[in-house]
């Protein structure tokens, strides 16, 4: 496959998942994946909102706490001692430091400053903690910068969600590099991501396909601020394996005059080897991959599809 990729895409990273002691016991919660693998196609970026909000280490726990005025972020065992606007600051600070400068966003579990969803509320001494809290610092980061794809390590062990994350990230940073007054640059953005979109339905595919059709010099901004929330929040939608089934079947289509019947059988018999799970999505696209190479078409060879991400990741032999 042809893909071409942009340089390696920038993606904050909670400290303690790198390795670094940054935790209130002055350990770390090292992930072998961020730290070993992704950081080999990607440049990561430390971040301790604990630290940033001037906390030291090692320090005492903080929590969520439910109060009269709202969800808290207070340390545990003295919930006078209130982090709540110092760690809003902070979450608002580093987003415009971010803000167009990273792809991605992974942060650690059940943190009351990271943890994406589930955090721990406590309701206060004797009293079972509500499981529907976001970290303070995610909570505030997400509001600054929407379009930046948020995940947490744990949820990174399932390879549908790892995939997902890492399929937008690449997406996003094609989107940061792009020229925001080309024309010709938001059109074959678009253009190359159609079986990315494709692979979640039809509805979002046509809509940003509409944004897209006619623009010009003078629309361009205002067709780009429209096209990227949708984009994006079409790209978070997980891919079932008929939708894939529905992509592979399109692409196998730019085959048909070239391909002979034992060929088109395989290839079809591969789809649906993989839509009964007992292969990985790996499998018909390296088939694919091959005939595109006894076959170059641009428009396929264009394509984020087949290739959204270095493939040292490996992470379609999973899913």
């Amino acid at each position: 496959m042809k893909t071409t990729f942009l340089p390696r895409p920038r993606i904050a990273v909670s400290a303690c998942l790198l390795g670094l002691p940054v935790r209130f016991d002055g350990g770390h919660k090292q992930d072998r994946f961020v730290k070993d693998r992704l950081s080999k196609v990607a440049d990561l970026i430390p971040l301790c909102p604990e630290q940033l909000a001037g906390m030291p280490t090692p320090r005492p726990t903080i929590q969520l706490r439910e109060t009269p005025d709202g969800v808290r972020l207070v340390q545990s065992n003295d919930p006078s001692i209130d982090h709540t606007e110092r760690m809003q600051a902070v979450a608002e600070a580093q987003a415009r430091r971010l803000d167009g400068r990273i792809a991605g966003l992974i942060v650690q579990r059940k943190s009351p400053s990271c943890g994406m969803e589930r955090v721990p509320v406590s309701r206060g001494k004797g009293v079972p903690a509500l499981r529907t809290g976001v970290g303070m610092f995610v909570q505030h980061f997400s509001r600054q910068c929407p379009l930046v794809p948020i995940e947490e390590e744990g949820r990174l062990n399932d390879p549908v969600l790892r995939e997902n994350f890492l399929e937008r990230v690449y997406a996003y940073d094609r989107w940061l590099h792009l020229d925001p007054e080309d024309v010709s640059a938001f059109i074959a953005f678009h253009a190359s991501h159609k079986l990315n979109l494709l692979a979640r339905g039809t509805d979002a595919y046509r809509a940003l396909g509409r944004i897209v059709a006619g623009v010009t010099r003078s629309t361009l901004a205002e067709r780009r601020a429209a096209y990227i929330p949708l984009f994006m929040e079409t790209l978070a939608r997980k891919v079932r394996r008929g939708s894939h089934v529905n992509v592979l079947q399109h692409v196998m289509g730019y085959f048909k005059q070239q391909l002979g019947p034992q060929d088109k059988a395989e290839l079809l018999a591969v789809f649906e080897s993989y839509r009964r799970e007992e292969t990985p999505l790996s499998t018909p696209l390296v088939l694919i991959d091959h005939h595109l190479r006894q076959h170059p078409n641009d428009y396929l060879q264009a394509q984020h599809y087949l290739q959204p991400y270095p493939g040292e990741l490996a992470l379609r032999a999973q899913v």
